[in-house]
This record gives structure tokens, C-alpha cells and sequence, in this order.
């Protein structure tokens, strides 16, 4: 069975955050698109376009040097949507935060319009944060 052209454009994705690829996220995204953050992560709410994306993943490399792990889970589409599960740890100053993190994308014209991120962490990793 051939990938489905979302999540082939998601892996494409994931691939363009971790080189630093600014320029081909910037393809892959449509100019309004909106990332909408939730759960215990430093930048919750919704923010908007590849800056808007790039700052809330740039605070979490920056706030873990760079440790962080991800593993896709499973990740779907059909039409317009698609849906990802994933596994992350996460360092900072000899601790770890382990999550599960889901992500729901909308496409439009081919490209991400919209991404919902919703952070699984267990109660208090808030605190990992401080």
C-alpha cells in the first residue's frame, strides 16, 4: 500500500524541523497556517505561520539543549486530515519528561493550514519547565 501524500508531507515535516529547514517548511505550510499548542508545554495558545511554528518548537530545543527524542507511533490520513501519535522524551537539566503527543493537521491546497498539538504529560511536568 502506498503512503498517503499527508503523511508523506508530514514526515516531510518532522524531517525540515530537526535539519532546521525554514525553507522547506515554509513550502509545506500554507501562509495563515495556524499551530494551536495545548497541555504542558512552554508556549501554549495558537501561533501563526512557520515563525509562529518555528518559536514554539525553537523554545523547547532551546530550553532542552537539543534533547529531544521523537518516535512516530502511527501517523493517518484521509482527505484533508490526517492524525499523528508520538512518543517523545525530553531532557533538561538531569530530568526527563516522557509524553505522548497527538496531532491533528488540516490540509489546504496540498499544504498545512492547520495543526492541533495536544501534549499527553503526566501531572506536575509543568514543573520540568522551570
Amino acid at each position: 500500500m502506498n503512503e498517503h501524500p499527508n503523511v508523506a508531507l508530514i514526515n516531510r515535516m518532522t524531517k525540515a524541523v530537526f535539519d532546521k529547514d525554514r525553507e522547506t517548511l515554509a513550502k509545506l505550510f500554507t501562509e495563515d497556517m495556524t499551530f494551536h499548542v495545548r497541555g504542558a508545554l512552554p508556549r501554549p495558545g495558537d501561533h501563526t505561520g512557520v515563525d509562529g511554528f518555528l518559536g514554539v518548537l525553537g523554545s523547547i530545543f532551546e530550553l532542552t539543549e537539543g534533547d529531544v527524542k521523537i518516535e512516530q507511533l502511527f501517523c493517518i490520513a484521509e482527505g484533508s486530515w490526517a492524525a499523528e501519535w508520538e512518543h517523545a522524551v525530553l531532557g533538561r537539566h538531569g530530568r526527563t519528561l516522557d509524553t505522548k503527543n497527538m496531532f491533528v493537521y488540516k490540509f489546504r491546497d496540498g499544504r498545512i493550514a492547520d495543526i492541533w498539538m495536544i501534549c499527553s504529560a503526566p501531572t506536575g511536568s509543568e514543573s520540568f519547565w522551570n
